[in-house]
């Protein structure tokens, strides 16, 4: 005789398209195999993905039980967790997840985790499945240096009761929450989007290799200033950027200085990542450049002296220096709309006038 098979467990991942998404459609079948060793006796699970962002509040926070009666009805899924690439600020706190579990369903904040690597991701989105589907927290840290090291603090939420709130402590738990903010951003994104910078930069870098006097500039000068003139010309591009595009951030919502702050950091550090990242193509296509163009004996013959490869790479590290700064001049042609959506807080005014009818399947959009 055979016995029916237990039911699968859906788990709707709702995933904001981008980051969020990616990392969800990777450790989903993680998610599954775990869930199934960790809770043998639940059956078979089944963890779909869906592509789409839920909107914001007033207070710069996603209400997802107001919204788990329509998702659950519509898609038929048992849990609900939100996979969000936003930083989740609740009751003035910065917060990892936000769990409901009368309402079978959490929120969780993809740049509390850090760099959001596939396996602290997995093991994240299993902790708060299980404690959905048992109702048991997950075992904190069982030493005191691991609870000295912990940057997670775990509470009731003191309006509603239920929700527990995992917030994150401490200035290391806000510097994780930057570098998972970068990481959100993907600042390698936005360097396709800086055509007429990268444009500008290579057009000003090409004149400096084929200008005999950088050649002797390029010759007298020593690593350590031709390190300053590089971190010279990538701060001057990341300046121009942030101002040109009107990046420098006012969030809204609770905690605004502190968010200020951290909105902030994360930007310049964005955009720090894009400038750095063309500075380096820009000097491997420089450095190309020169070493098929210029003659071995000829650049000898300016420079007076034998030369060899070091010699190439000073002078395509000071042309690429040169050229950087003249790509700020053609960063001015850009779209500003595009550099801007690399910013969170362009992206939280998007996502809070956005509208979700999910009745008629408006949930797709971004």
């Amino acid at each position: 005789m055979n016995l029916p098979e237990s039911p699968a467990s859906v788990v709707g991942l709702i995933a904001d398209p981008g980051t969020a998404d990616a990392i969800a459609q990777r450790v989903a079948p993680r998610v599954e195999r775990a869930l199934g060793k960790a809770h043998p006796g639940a059956g078979a699970w089944d963890v779909r993905v869906a592509p789409f962002s839920l909107p914001l509040g007033e207070t710069g926070t996603v209400d997802l039980r107001d919204k788990v009666p329509q998702l659950r009805e519509k898609h038929g899924w048992d849990y609900i967790i939100y996979l969000t690439d936003a930083p989740h600020y609740l009751r003035q706190q910065p917060v990892r997840s936000v769990i409901a579990a009368d309402a079978a369903s959490a929120v969780l904040s993809l740049p509390s985790l850090g760099l959001a690597r596939t396996r602290a991701v997995a093991t994240a989105l299993v902790e708060v499945i299980g404690e959905l589907a048992t109702g048991r927290q997950p075992a904190g840290p069982l030493t005191p240096w691991g609870r000295a090291l912990s940057v997670h603090h775990s509470g009731r939420d003191p309006e509603s009761g239920k929700d527990r709130i995992s917030s994150i402590t401490g200035l290391r738990g806000r510097l994780l929450l930057i570098a998972g903010m970068v990481r959100s951003n993907r600042p390698w994104k936005l360097v396709p989007r800086l055509t007429s910078a990268m444009a500008g930069a290579v057009a000003t870098g090409a004149f400096g290799v084929f200008y005999t006097s950088i050649w002797s500039m390029a010759d007298y000068l020593s690593v350590h200033r031709l390190s300053l003139i590089t971190l010279a010309s990538i701060t001057i591009l990341t300046l121009w950027l942030l101002l040109h595009n009107r990046l420098w951030e006012s969030p809204k919502g609770g905690r605004r200085r502190e968010r200020l702050l951290v909105y902030n950091a994360a930007t310049v550090l964005t955009v720090g990542y894009a400038a750095a990242a063309m500075y380096l193509l820009m000097f491997l296509a420089l450095l190309g450049a020169s070493l098929i163009v210029i003659d071995q004996q000829y650049l000898a013959y300016q420079l007076r002296h034998e030369v060899n490869f070091s010699d190439y790479v000073n002078l395509a590290w000071l042309a690429s220096s040169l050229g950087t700064m003249g790509g700020a001049i053609g960063s001015s042609f850009d779209d500003v709309a595009e550099v801007q959506r690399a910013t969170f807080s362009q992206r939280e005014y998007e996502r809070r006038n956005m509208d979700l009818n999910i009745t008629t399947g408006g949930d797709e959009s971004d």
